[in-house]
């Protein structure tokens, strides 16, 4: 554990805090801004997300696992690459548990003057709970992507990544810090998340990191 559970607790708190205020004062204005500013900001915004991508991380992690493991036997290597894989896919799989559940829709539901925003989860209390249940489950099959924006990926990716390079090279920290926050704020422009999108994904990235940290401390820190 790298810092203490009050410690966890106010960070927790201090993201949810933020997320909370940005869904109601921030997230709209910023979204209809980038919104209208299309083809200014859209291509790079596209263009940049791309180092958000998780395959590129669980590729390098699985090749270099691979190399440090049966080709140049480095142990401690082979579980730091583990490590990388690990963290992709804890974190990924709880960010996709999580984007289907809340059901947010995308900023695109403001497009041309649209007022489509909010969670699916706090819909349509007026219905039974199956029949919620079933509309909230026919909504994502039907437009899974158009409904997946809390957390965002991306940036949960990014910031696994950012938490890893930081417990592995603690000297670069604030470089891993600004390449993982430029490369977040990229999904702002390309009008696929709100901020609050963006702080959600730092929260299940982070954390995520963390917990596969604690549980891979020795094995990551070990001369062999």
């Amino acid at each position: 554990m790298i810092f203490s559970k009050k410690q966890y607790l106010l960070y927790i708190l201090s993201l949810v805090s933020i997320i909370s205020f940005s869904y109601f004062f921030v997230d709209k204005s910023i979204a209809k801004y980038f919104l209208s500013n299309v083809s200014t900001y859209e291509a790079l915004g596209d263009f940049i997300s791309i180092f958000g991508e998780s395959h590129w991380y669980l590729a390098s992690a699985i090749i270099g696992f691979t190399f440090f493991r049966f080709v140049k036997k480095n142990e401690l290597f082979a579980q730091r690459f583990l490590f990388l894989l690990y963290i992709n896919l804890f974190s990924g799989l709880i960010s996709l548990v999580l984007k289907n559940l809340f059901g947010r829709i995308r900023p695109w539901g403001l497009r041309d003057g649209g007022d489509a925003y909010g969670f699916l989860l706090f819909q349509n209390f007026d219905r039974g709970l199956i029949e919620k249940m079933k509309y909230h489950f026919t909504t994502l099959t039907d437009a899974p992507t158009t409904y997946s924006s809390f957390p965002s990926g991306h940036t949960t990716t990014l910031f696994a990544v950012f938490t890893y390079l930081s417990i592995l090279f603690p000297k670069y920290f604030y470089l891993w810090l600004g390449i993982a926050t430029v490369l977040a704020c990229s999904r702002l422009l390309a009008n696929d998340h709100f901020v609050s999108d963006i702080f959600a994904g730092i929260i299940v990235g982070t954390l995520s990191t963390l917990f596969i940290y604690s549980k891979m401390k020795e094995k990551i820190e070990k001369e062999y």
